[in-house]
């Protein structure tokens, strides 16, 4: 069984952005922010009929968004597209 794991690069863009967002307005955005990866089995792409990265987002939750590096005055995350 083919497995890998995997965080989606927009998300890791974004949450870079807002730590960047955070550290001007002179806020620590942490010592360590983590995208989290997901596990991806061959399986869980073949039930579940992924074969783009918006196939990933949509179906498999967390992956197209991450809580790291936030605040109250910064827009929310959004779910990747």
């Amino acid at each position: 069984m083919g497995r890998t794991s995997a965080t989606n690069p927009a998300v890791v863009g974004e949450v870079s952005l807002r730590a960047l967002a955070l550290l001007i307005a002179g806020q620590d955005p942490g010592k360590i922010i983590e995208v989290k990866p997901h596990l991806i089995t061959r399986d869980e792409l073949d039930k579940s009929d992924i074969k783009t990265v918006q196939d990933l987002d949509k179906k498999l939750p967390g992956l197209g968004q991450s809580d790291q590096a936030i605040a109250p005055w910064l827009a929310a995350p959004t779910q990747t597209q």
